[in-house]
């Protein structure tokens, strides 16, 4: 990994500047390699959008079910975060990858100038380094050659729409946040989101680029993992205190193999392992491997309330947003 010569300030919240029409984005592949016509159905989705699109030099590359060699994939993010040209980095898709790279990102360059990085899935890993080490916020949300290239839905593609263009402070992001969402258990809560997709939080426990979980609102979703993979990964999360520290939960789609949804085994298994704690939890929020998906800024200080029914960005003396 590259080090820090800053000292990024663990309380410090790195808000990156909004895109406007115009501007330059990077398509990445740092996972699995993307299907070839899903990825030039994404990128030519983002030209209409208005957005003018660099493909990274080993887009399309190919090795087993990465992307490309390491080096190749590592290179082609480290060049858009230092190409003080590109806007903002969107991600090919999911699979399996990017936790390869987390030791040779240039980390200095986040710090140097922060850029907006949306993706979600095997991008967890990365979303979650970049708050850990930089302060970073992200946003989980559509990839170029999965839901983008598949054809978002109006909400969908609002919310990811805003998220890319608006300062946080003057939208709602979870205007969607409605009657489909269960509470599961009520209540108020303050704290940054925090989370992504179960397996890659679970996998950066005990390493550098995990972050610090205590008095966050967790948010998770997975997709691909029978109940009991579910309540390994939970059961880990609450043997690691990461459950105990919490100030709420939002479970977003978990699917199975099929398709099938195991969001009451979800429920279910988290209402087990966290026992009388009594902190809000909200279920079947539309966030996830599936339509509708509100883009979820990671990092950002928010305010849940069930009873009113949301969920509000906060502003902090301490947030930091990058370019004015």
């Amino acid at each position: 990994m590259k080090m820090l010569h800053k000292s990024a300030d663990p309380n410090r919240i790195l808000v990156p500047p909004p895109i406007k029409a115009g501007d330059l984005v990077g398509v990445v592949a740092a996972s699995g390699p993307p299907v070839p016509e899903l990825l030039s159905q994404g990128i030519r989705s983002v030209q209409e959008m208005g957005f003018r699109v660099r493909e990274g030099c080993h887009l399309r590359e190919r090795n087993a079910y990465l992307a490309g060699e390491d080096s190749q994939r590592c290179q082609d993010l480290n060049s858009m975060l230092r190409d003080p040209e590109i806007r903002a980095i969107f991600f090919a898709r999911g699979g399996y990858g990017v936790m390869r790279l987390l030791d040779s990102i240039d980390y200095e360059a986040i710090l140097d100038d922060p850029k907006i990085l949306l993706g979600m899935s095997d991008i967890t890993a990365l979303q979650l380094s970049l708050y850990a080490l930089c302060g970073l916020v992200t946003f989980a949300g559509p990839m170029i050659a999965g839901q983008i290239a598949e054809g978002l839905d109006r909400v969908s593609e609002e919310s990811m729409m805003q998220a890319l263009t608006e300062p946080p402070a003057t939208r709602d992001p979870f205007s969607s946040f409605d009657d489909s969402v269960r509470i599961v258990r009520s209540g108020i809560a303050s704290g940054r989101l925090v989370g992504g997709c179960l397996s890659l939080a679970t996998s950066l426990l005990g390493t550098p680029h995990c972050p610090e979980f205590k008095d966050t609102i967790l948010f998770l979703e997975d997709v691909h993992e029978p109940p009991y993979r579910i309540d390994r990964m939970l059961t880990q999360l609450k043997l690691a205190g990461v459950l105990d520290g919490v100030k709420a939960v939002i479970l977003g789609y978990f699917l199975g193999q099929d398709g099938e949804d195991l969001l009451p085994e979800a429920e279910r298994i988290l209402l087990d392992l966290i026992g009388d704690c009594p902190i809000p939890i909200l279920s079947r929020f539309p966030h996830g491997h599936a339509l509708p998906n509100l883009t979820i800024p990671h990092g950002l200080p928010v305010r849940l309330d069930t009873e009113t029914r949301s969920i509000t960005v906060l502003s902090e003396d301490k947030s930091e947003e990058a370019g004015g």
